[in-house]
């Protein structure tokens, strides 16, 4: 695009004036340079504007090869092959460079056309995300189903006599809407899935390292969660999503191993190990281990 073409606040109408481009009553638009010839001057042709510009639209780019260096909001972000952009309207956006090999493709959209998602809470938690964070790589399926669309509105475009063209190309946007914001719900539950799951292994990593330390005189969840800062109910819940055993389960498996140990010895009598594993009494001492063992304390040292 020549500069004296290009405003300060960039339209639609703008954007397709670019060679090449498709659209429709300038409500959508798009672009690629898919089947030009590697060379530095057709990768220019799609640098919209090296100084920063308004955008009046939506704008998603898609890098298949190569890559590129933007601003966007005046913060610098690079691209890579696999990588999207995503530029809503209103903010600002500058090419800065590309490389000579890079392919993409560029779909824009009206707020006629963009604005057609459900589910507004979830699509502005989305939209906020994205805000913060405008280029992101996609996995290989979304990148695949996303160039299938993508294609498949390019070939609809050449239509002209096709009366329901726009309607068309309208589903198609909504299709592809749709399945972007599915994709970024499932990638935050991902994300999501992940910190717990990190936090639930260092749960269970601090629990167990508080067991092997405080287990001759502590069996009570009630004081593991108390070290931990945490509820007993919640700590019972993530030994077990993590370990498949209960809380109590692993602290009974320290506090009788030391009890066998201890009356195996043959230097300690049965009270004494009571009292060495602060148990209230002999009688309790002896209920705990039998409960766990099969087997009482003296039959223990007998056997």
């Amino acid at each position: 695009m020549k500069r004296e073409n290009v405003f300060l606040n960039l339209d639609l109408s703008d954007l397709s004036a670019q060679p090449g481009a498709l659209h429709i009553d300038n409500k959508i638009i798009l672009i690629d340079n898919l089947d030009d010839v590697a060379d530095e001057e057709n990768a220019n042709s799609l640098s919209f504007a090296n100084y920063p510009m308004k955008l009046s639209f939506t704008i998603g780019l898609i890098v298949l090869s190569g890559g590129m260096k933007v601003k966007i909001n005046l913060e610098d972000f690079e691209a890579r092959a696999g990588d999207a952009i995503v530029v809503f309207k209103g903010n600002i956006g500058e090419f800065c460079s590309l490389l000579p090999d890079t392919r993409m493709v560029v779909i824009a959209f009206s707020d006629e056309l963009f604005n057609v998602v459900k589910h507004i809470n979830t699509a502005l938690s989305i939209q906020q995300y994205i805000y913060t964070n405008p280029v992101f790589h996609l996995d290989e399926e979304f990148l695949d189903e996303a160039l299938d669309i993508y294609k498949k509105m390019k070939a609809k475009m050449t239509e002209t006599n096709n009366i329901f063209l726009e309607g068309i190309l309208h589903g198609y946007a909504q299709v592809l809407m749709y399945s972007a914001y599915n994709y970024f719900v499932q990638r935050k539950k991902n994300a999501d899935n992940s910190l717990e799951c990190n936090r639930n292994q260092e749960i269970y990593k601090l629990f167990m390292q508080s067991v092997q330390k405080n287990y001759m005189h502590e069996r009570s969840i009630t004081y593991y969660a108390g070290v931990l800062c945490i509820s007993p109910k919640y700590l019972s819940q993530v030994i077990k999503n993590v370990t498949g055993r209960l809380a109590s389960e692993w602290i009974a498996d320290y506090v009788i191993l030391e009890a066998k140990a201890l009356l195996k010895s043959n230097k300690y009598t049965v009270q004494q190990v009571c009292d060495m594993l602060n148990f209230a009494n002999q009688s309790f001492f002896g209920k705990y281990f039998k409960r766990k063992t099969g087997v009482s304390p003296k039959a223990y040292i007998k056997s």
